[in-house]
């Protein structure tokens, strides 16, 4: 048998058993956010780098519509060190993402959570705070098509949802966090729709869903969480992954519904007191050689051009920035509640149509591992990771920073704030200000609280005194109860009587005040016939 044509099988049988792709474990550079405060801006040290690790070249595997063609990818050195920001005008200064890994032999991420104090608030939420993972959405994260040749929905492979194997097999998100946290519930497991699989598991989205159906599918997450068993919600951070769009956008051409998100949002908000909502929006898939071309559209039946899905794409681009201001500026903010919207899911390939099933807007396995790689480190690096200076074959996933070990949110964006064990035990505390910051301040110790709330109590104690006195003198003086009912003649009647009582006295009064010279005169002339009564027996 020809060598070639051995070889070509062998990597037939490797493409359709193995799922994890090989990337390098050299940590990347990526840009920070300029912090406006001059506060840690995730420029950091490592103790991973003193491990020296052999830099080598990775193929990207593409895989066809049918996922059996693998093919060597060849990119030229870039300098992805740094990048110009066309906001500032300036170049960002570089940031070192200190420690990475490819799979669970080399996930060597830090655990912070003996040393720091996080999941206070949003802005300070760190992988291991996350217990309960739920999904929402349309197909893409139902997992369709990625059983191979059929239309079954494989939610346990899903890249938002799916917990089926580990990160040595299948890469997921909630293969990832249970890397930090173990005990990770609402985690998507095997085939079936949303209402065939068990209610634990926490998988609401629907093939051919669009924003629409987001509000059923927020109430009925809210639901299926008051009944969970295993852990308690209300006391726990819930991580939510919502895909939308890109059926809204392909199938329909059709804009986000600013109303329904945002309704669906409220429900998420006013039902779950610690969430963490990531949305993200219609799929980007592109070359590395174009990366402002959706290949998208070749598989949209309503689309006719580029033009048209640049306008959809602007549209939902609009309406998730109108979303974020939404939920950052609502009157009803909470500290325990936050948004991350992300326009567009955004992966590029040198071979792009391989991550797409055949002839449908849906990713292929290899398409569902690349959006893992994406928005995981998305999350961890904020939104300096972009794709005009990373290579999805080459890179690793990123492991928290230490210096800003959270996810990246609009709370943290301008510099993260560490709080130490020892000192919350000297009483200081993160807060989540009115301007979306999060800051560092004295917490007011439990003797404080006692002693306003004993003054609170002193006060009120006096103003209820005072004033039921006050009520109690003026009861005493009327005729009646304040709740008796008095009729009409009976009140002027006894107005009446009252007004000849008033009468009656001034008149005794004045008559009193008429006789009293001549009482005077009638007092002193007793007094002096009783004194020459008393000289005449004094003499006898």
């Amino acid at each position: 048998m020809d060598s070639n044509l051995l070889r070509l099988l062998i990597c037939m049988l490797l493409v359709r058993n193995v799922l994890t792709i090989p990337v390098s474990d050299v940590p990347r550079l990526v840009t920070s956010v300029p912090d406006a405060v001059n506060e840690t801006s995730i420029l950091f040290s490592s103790n991973h780098t003193s491990t020296k690790s052999t830099a080598h070249t990775d193929s990207d595997e593409e895989e066809d519509d049918e996922g059996s063609i693998e093919m060597e990818e060849f990119e030229g050195d870039a300098d992805r060190d740094t990048f110009f920001d066309e906001t500032l005008g300036v170049k960002q200064s570089p940031s070192l993402i200190e420690s990475s890994f490819k799979n669970k032999k080399t996930f060597s991420c830090p655990q912070i959570k003996t040393d720091l104090i996080t999941g206070t608030s949003v802005g300070d939420l760190s992988p291991e705070d996350v217990t309960i993972i739920a999904a929402m959405g349309d197909a893409l994260s139902t997992g369709i098509g990625l059983w191979p040749r059929t239309n079954i929905e494989f939610r346990g492979a899903a890249f938002s949802i799916g917990g089926d194997a580990t990160i040595d097999g299948l890469v997921t998100v909630p293969n990832i966090l249970r890397e930090f946290s173990p005990l990770l519930h609402g985690v998507s497991h095997g085939m079936g729709s949303s209402d065939q699989l068990p209610e634990h598991q926490l998988n609401l989205a629907e093939s051919g869903a669009t924003s629409t159906d987001l509000v059923e599918q927020a109430e009925e997450l809210v639901r299926r969480l008051s009944v969970l068993r295993e852990v308690n919600y209300l006391k726990e951070w819930v991580m939510i992954i919502i895909t939308i769009g890109t059926e809204d956008m392909c199938l329909r051409c059709s804009g986000a519904n600013f109303n329904a998100i945002s309704s669906a949002i409220d429900t998420l908000r006013s039902g779950i007191p610690k969430a963490f909502v990531v949305l993200l929006g219609p799929l980007h898939v592109a070359s590395m050689h174009n990366q402002n071309e959706n290949l998208l559209s070749k598989r949209c039946p309503c689309i006719t051009g580029h033009d048209k899905i640049e306008e959809l794409a602007k549209n939902w681009s609009s309406v998730f920035v109108d979303i974020q201001n939404y939920v950052d500026n609502s009157e009803f903010k909470s500290p325990t509640f936050g948004v991350l919207a992300i326009p567009s899911l955004t992966i590029t390939s040198r071979f792009p149509d391989g991550l797409f099933l055949i002839k449908k807007p849906l990713l292929s396995r290899r398409g569902h591992m690349y959006a893992t790689k994406w928005l995981w480190n998305r999350l961890i690096a904020g939104s300096s990771y972009n794709l005009s200076s990373a290579i999805l074959s080459r890179d690793t996933y990123f492991c928290p920073s230490t210096g800003c070990p959270y996810f990246r949110t609009t709370a943290n964006m301008h510099g993260c704030q560490l709080l130490s064990k020892a000192e919350f035990q000297e009483g200081k505390e993160l807060y989540l200000g009115q301007d979306g910051k999060v800051v560092k301040k004295p917490r007011r110790s439990k003797e404080s609280l006692y002693a306003i709330a004993c003054i609170i109590i002193g006060i009120a104690f006096f103003v209820v005194l005072t004033l039921g006195t006050i009520f109690y003198q003026s009861s005493k003086q009327s005729d009646h109860g304040r709740f008796d009912v008095v009729e009409p003649s009976t009140l002027k009647f006894e107005q009446v009587k009252k007004e000849e009582e008033r009468n009656l006295l001034s008149r005794q009064n004045t008559r009193a005040k008429s006789t009293e010279p001549f009482n005077r005169a009638q007092s002193m002339s007793t007094r002096r016939l009783n004194s020459e009564c008393e000289r005449i027996s004094i003499v006898e």
